[in-house]
């Protein structure tokens, strides 16, 4: 087999080389092609290039033996006529169209086409340049555009009428016209193409002038008479470069290559022709494929040869392979079966060992496990079955297990023989217990079909079992007989589950609240606050809140307290929430009602405090006008008596000074007490003037250091405020010096932008708060709820914290409204 593969390896090898040679030689065939062609081609270009420059000599001479002829030079009109007929009939086939006679106006007054006599050619070129009297005797040789590809030229030649008595060969004589040719050019190529090589076209030809203008153009007709420079956006599409053209221009004679898109690729000959006025390139292309063809079929034809000698060496291969690889495959199946055997062996040994270790697994489980065949026969039991249900004994499945003689009604065995799975539950009148059996089909020893069943005892699980049913049955009335609404929602906000309560307070029946979303009953304010709530209880918060809901008809709502809780799965995912919906409809319709008695308790006090000021008000006037005016009276009369008296009556004036004195004493009590009802202080210099008043005669009357920081109030706090604040102030001070026993007091007013704060605090006895708030209100007395009612009329606050042995502070705020102004 080796010596095989080292033959065929060396035949591939032999095939690869003489193909690569085949290919080398080919490749070194058609640049030996090209290279003899590309010479032929520029020969040819040559041989048409002086072909045309002889063709165009030889007419110009014509047309000057012409134009000497005496009639175009000094006869009439008719004898031109004959003259020029007669002349073209000679050169008939000579690709000469038609001969013309111009006057000096640009007019032909004789042609061999009647068509052109009596045309106009007085703008054309060529006629400004016979009227120039430098181009005397010289020929113009002038393209003419009838159609695109046409290759038709006008060979021209000025004439000069001379003097009658002067002779032929004086240059003198006046402009009389051009006499003109009209060149077939196209029928000219033709004819030199098909003369010189039969399989040369028109089409293979293509001729420009030295500045890049086109005059003959098979492939490009519309580029006819165009400069190559003149290039529009399109012209991309068929030319990748257009270098081969300006090196054509450039070298003027050569050969190149070159591709135009959507056209084969061409070699070109090109050779320049010089004549006059003119100078021309004539290119002469030919499609590569025209030239290579028949190189390719001829590497194709060796190719096919290869092949064939590839197939037979193949098939030749293949035969010698196959036989020694027939040869090979029946070793092969000899070794193979022999190592089967080897393997079978041992699987059956690996197989047994199989067995001891499935039958101790089986032995050791805690579940009973037991194998029959299909005529019902136990063939194995584990520990388990034989101590529920003792030793087997011989005895089949329904005989041991049932002591029925006769298979079991219910027996599953038929199904699992069928190939199938199955599992079911069994009560033992035997054992009194519940068995779950696992049946499922199994090869036996001696590869028949088996039914392998696994028992266990789910007799607790099922106690278990109808112990959490009865345990979820209480459960459901507890929560289907609850006062309080109970609703469970999934984690997209839709109601799972909600108890009859909550159905009865909505108005709704369960189908139609099951399976809604929660905001379908709330309101639009509501129903941000609910979405606020659901965030919060992703997060894992847990806070109670207040929420209205629509009842069924959608024109009356219910208040609710919401008690949530949410759920979440083994990973943490929010789940969903459930809540407890107590309604509070009637606490809220109380507080409501609370609220307006409170406003309207408010009033009143309001009203009784105003009553109460202006009372005051009046008594401290006459307490100041009526009794200190009688003291007053009284003193005057008392000094009157003192005065009159003798002077041995000194005890009597003595007792009349004394009284003096106390009246004195009354007198200025009564101002104080005056004061105190009615401080004119605060109406006639403000609130800031009548606290610093007020302080400084607590810290006299008390012999208490008093720290006193404040800014000025009266700008920040209404007029109606100012007496709160003063009353307050003073039943605080006042409560100081009666009760605290303090030695110092620090007082400090201050703005914080929305309130006027005030600080009062002593370092007094104090007293304890919860001892005080825990007194009846008769207890308590009447002082510190008259400075809270107060503090309440002008929607402020009041706060006052206390310890035994720590001193006292009271916190006041008023808010701020702005604008205020003295």
């Amino acid at each position: 087999m080796k010596r095989n593969r080292v033959l065929v390896t060396l035949t591939v090898i032999l095939l690869a080389v003489v193909s690569l040679l085949t290919l080398h030689l080919h490749y070194e065939g058609i640049q030996e092609v090209l290279s003899q062609f590309e010479k032929d081609q520029l020969s040819y270009a040559k041989h048409l290039s002086n072909q045309i420059q002889f063709y165009i000599q030889a007419r110009s001479q014509g047309l000057r033996s012409l134009s000497s002829f005496p009639s175009l030079q000094y006869g009439d009109l008719n004898q031109q006529t004959r003259d020029i007929e007669a002349y073209a009939k000679q050169i008939e086939k000579l690709y000469v169209k038609s001969i013309s006679l111009y006057d000096e106006h640009g007019t032909v007054v004789c042609s061999t086409d009647p068509k052109a006599i009596g045309s106009k050619t007085r703008e054309s070129k060529f006629f400004a340049w016979a009227q120039q009297s430098e181009n005397r005797d010289r020929i113009s040789l002038t393209p003419v555009f009838p159609e695109p590809q046409s290759l038709t030229f006008i060979l021209s030649i000025p004439l000069y009428r001379g003097v009658p008595d002067s002779k032929p060969h004086q240059q003198n004589g006046k402009f009389a016209g051009l006499l003109a040719f009209t060149l077939d050019m196209k029928a000219f190529l033709i004819d030199q193409l098909g003369s010189a090589d039969p399989r040369m076209n028109p089409d293979q030809v293509w001729i420009t002038d030295k500045n890049g203008t086109l005059l003959f153009q098979p492939d490009h007709p519309e580029m006819v008479f165009r400069n190559i420079y003149q290039r529009e956006e399109n012209c991309g599409s068929c030319h990748i470069s257009f270098g081969y053209i300006e090196g054509i221009l450039a070298k003027r004679q050569g050969v190149f290559d070159y591709k135009i898109r959507r056209h084969p690729k061409k070699i070109a000959a090109f050779a320049s022709m010089e004549f006059e006025n003119i100078s021309w390139i004539v290119v002469v292309n030919t499609p590569y494929d025209r030239v290579t063809g028949f190189m390719r079929k001829s590497l194709r034809e060796h190719l096919s040869l290869l092949g064939v000698v590839v197939l037979a060496l193949s098939i030749g291969s293949g035969l010698v392979i196959r036989k020694e690889r027939m040869k090979i495959k029946a070793e092969e199946e000899v070794a193979h079966w022999q190592e089967k055997m080897a393997e079978r062996k041992k699987a059956e040994e690996a197989l047994e060992g199989e067995r001891d270790k499935l039958k101790g697994i089986l032995d050791s489980m805690t579940d009973g496990v037991y194998i029959i065949n299909q005529q019902h026969e136990i063939l194995y039991t584990n520990p388990v079955v034989e101590k529920e249900f003792g030793p087997v004994s011989g005895r089949k499945c329904h005989e041991y297990f049932y002591d029925f003689p006769d298979i079991c009604s219910w027996c599953k065995a038929q199904e699992v023989f069928a190939g199938k799975t199955v599992r079911w539950e069994w009560d033992s009148f035997k054992t009194g217990r519940t068995y779950d059996f696992f049946d499922t089909p199994i090869m036996g020893p001696d590869g028949t079909l088996c039914k392998l069943q696994f028992i266990r005892d789910i007799s607790d699980r099922k106690r278990a079992e109808k112990a959490l049913r009865q345990s979820e049955k209480r459960y459901r009335l507890l929560v289907e007989t609850m006062n309080d609404g109970l609703g469970v929602q999934d984690e997209h906000g839709v109601w799972a589950y909600v108890n009859d309560r909550l159905c009865e307070m909505l108005g709704y029946s369960r189908e139609e609240m099951i399976g809604r979303p929660l905001t379908d009953f709330l309101n639009d304010a509501d129903q941000m606050i609910y979405k606020g709530q659901v965030a919060r209880r992703k997060r894992g918060e847990i806070e109670s809140y207040e929420l209205s809901w629509l009842i069924k008809g959608g024109k009356e709502s219910i208040f609710t307290l919401v008690s949530p809780k949410p759920i979440f799965d083994d990973r943490g995912q929010f789940k969903g929430s459930f809540a407890i919906v107590t309604d509070i409809t009637e606490r809220k319709q109380a507080e409501e009602a609370l609220k307006e008695t409170e406003k309207q308790l408010r009033y009143l006090s309001s009203q009784l405090l105003t009553a109460q000021e202006t009372e005051r008000r009046r008594v401290s006037r006459e307490l100041h006008d009526e009794l200190g005016q009688s003291l007053t009276v009284m003193k005057l009369r008392l000094n009157f008596i003192e005065k009159n008296l003798l002077n041995h009556q000194t005890d009597l004036k003595r007792e009349c000074e004394n009284g003096v004195q106390y009246i004195d004493q009354v007198i200025e009590n009564i101002r104080r007490l005056s004061r105190d009802l009615s401080p004119t202080i605060l109406e006639d210099f403000g609130l800031s003037a009548a606290l610093r008043w007020l302080i400084n005669n607590f810290a006299k009357n008390y012999t208490i250091k008093v720290i006193l920081n404040m800014i000025d109030v009266d700008s920040l706090l209404p007029r109606d405020t100012h007496v709160v604040v003063y009353r307050t102030v003073q039943e605080a001070l006042t409560n100081i010096g009666k009760h605290s026993r303090a030695k110092n007091v620090r007082i400090t007013i201050r703005n914080n932008g929305n309130s006027a704060l005030f600080f009062i605090e002593d370092d007094g006895i104090g007293f304890d708060e919860k001892v005080t708030n825990a007194k009846s209100p008769e207890g308590r007395g009447l002082g510190l709820a008259t400075m809270k009612g107060r503090v309440q009329m002008v929607r402020g606050s009041l706060a006052i914290s206390s310890r035994e042995g720590k001193g006292t502070q009271i916190t006041l705020s008023i808010p701020i409204e702005r604008g205020v102004t003295d």
